[in-house]
C-alpha cells in the first residue's frame, strides 16, 4: 500500500512526459525581461481575451502486479487536476494546459509524492504549434521494482529531491534543461501553491547554465506532450500519429479510438456522465524514436466534449504499478490547487 501511494506521483511523472520545438536556424533567443520562455508566452497571451477555461479534478487508484498478476489494488491513493485555457483568436491563439497530481500522505503511511507541469502553445492555426514551452517539477523516484520502492520509503528523510524541467521550441529546433532541486519533506500536494514559486526561484538560479539544443529537420511540427494528446482527442479520424519532444528526446505518439459503452456505464453510475453511449476510449502508444521503447496508455472522453479534460486516464508508471485517474462527479469549476500557476 505504501508503494502504491509513493508511486501515485509516478503518473504525474508519466503524464508529465512531454516536449517542445525551437528555431530551425539555431537556438531561439532567450525571453526578454522574463526568466522563462513560458512566462513570455503567457504574458503575451494575458493581453488577449480568454475564449475558454475548463478544469477537472481526479481521484487516483493504484494496481500493483507481480510477474503480470495483480496482487494489490487500492482506490483513493491520490488526487490530480487538469486545467485548459484557450486564449485569443482561433487563428494564432494560445493554449495553456496545466496538470498536477500527488499522493495523500495521511492515507499512505506517510508516502508523499507530487508533480506539476504547465505547457503553453502558440498556434499558427488550430492544432498546429508555432511555438511551445513548458515548465515542470516532480518528486524524484528511481525505483525499478517493489523492493526498491519499499526501501526508498523506509529511508525517507527530512529533505525530498525533485527533478525540474523546462523547454522551448519552434518547428525544427528545441531547447531544454533539467535541474535537481530539494525541499523539505513536510511539503505535500496540498502545498503546491507554495512550492511552485519556490521551484521557480531555484530553477531561475540556474539560468546561466546552458540549455541543451536539439535540431530536428525530419518533422516540422513537434509539440508538447499534453498538447499532442489533446490534439489527438480533437482529431476527427479514428487514428492519428504525432511527434513531440520530452527534454532532449524525440517521441512519436500513435493513437486509436473506439466507443466503450461498458466503461461509459461505469461513468454513468458514478455520476460523471449522463449517457454511456458517447464514451470513447483513446488507446495510445508513446515511442522513443531513439531506443524504440514503447509505452502504452489510455484516455477516456465524451464524444462532443473533446476540448474538455478527459474523463479518465491510466498509465503503467512502473513495471509493477499501474495508476488510473478518474474524474470526480460533476462539480462547479472553481477554486482548488489547479488554480495555482507557474506565472
Amino acid at each position: 500500500m505504501r508503494i502504491s501511494r509513493r508511486q501515485a506521483l509516478q503518473l504525474a511523472a508519466g503524464v508529465i512526459a512531454r516536449a517542445s520545438s525551437a528555431s530551425p536556424d539555431g537556438p531561439a533567443q532567450p525571453a526578454t525581461g522574463n526568466e522563462f520562455e513560458l512566462d513570455r508566452m503567457m504574458t503575451t497571451a494575458a493581453a488577449l481575451d480568454r475564449r475558454e477555461s475548463v478544469r477537472r479534478e481526479y481521484v487516483a487508484s493504484a494496481v500493483i502486479t507481480l510477474f503480470g498478476v495483480q496482487v494489490f489494488s487500492k482506490g483513493g491513493v491520490g488526487n490530480g487536476n487538469i486545467r485548459i485555457e484557450e486564449i485569443g483568436p482561433q487563428q494564432g491563439g494560445t493554449v495553456s494546459i496545466e496538470f498536477a497530481a500527488g499522493s495523500r500522505p495521511e492515507g499512505a503511511k506517510g508516502l508523499n509524492r507530487l508533480g506539476y507541469i504547465q505547457e503553453a502553445i502558440l498556434e499558427d492555426q488550430p492544432g498546429q504549434a508555432a511555438e511551445c514551452a513548458y515548465l515542470a517539477f516532480m518528486t524524484a523516484s528511481d525505483e525499478k521494482n517493489v523492493e526498491q520502492a519499499r526501501k526508498a520509503l523506509e529511508a525517507a528523510g527530512n529533505m525530498q529531491r525533485y527533478n525540474a524541467a523546462q523547454g522551448f521550441g519552434r518547428p525544427g529546433s528545441f531547447q531544454s534543461r533539467i535541474d535537481r532541486l530539494a525541499f523539505s519533506s513536510k511539503y505535500s500536494f496540498r502545498d503546491l501553491p507554495a512550492l511552485i514559486p519556490m521551484a521557480r526561484t531555484e530553477m531561475a538560479a540556474h539560468a546561466a547554465e546552458p540549455l541543451d539544443h536539439q535540431l530536428d529537420q525530419e518533422t516540422s511540427h513537434r509539440a508538447t506532450f499534453l498538447y499532442v494528446v489533446r490534439r489527438a482527442l480533437l482529431t476527427p479520424g479514428r487514428t492519428s500519429t504525432s511527434h513531440l519532444f520530452f527534454n532532449s528526446k524525440r517521441y512519436q505518439l500513435d493513437t486509436e479510438k473506439e466507443f466503450d459503452a461498458a466503461t461509459g456505464a461505469h461513468f454513468v453510475q458514478k455520476g460523471i456522465v449522463d449517457s454511456s453511449t458517447n464514451v470513447v476510449r483513446l488507446s495510445a502508444w508513446l515511442t522513443n524514436e531513439q531506443t524504440g521503447h514503447r509505452t502504452p496508455f489510455h484516455v477516456w472522453y465524451e464524444k462532443g466534449q473533446e476540448n474538455q479534460p478527459p474523463l479518465r486516464f491510466d498509465y503503467q508508471a512502473r513495471s509493477f504499478l499501474k495508476l488510473a485517474f478518474e474524474a470526480l462527479p460533476k462539480q462547479p469549476n472553481t477554486g482548488g490547487v489547479a488554480s495555482a500557476s507557474l506565472r
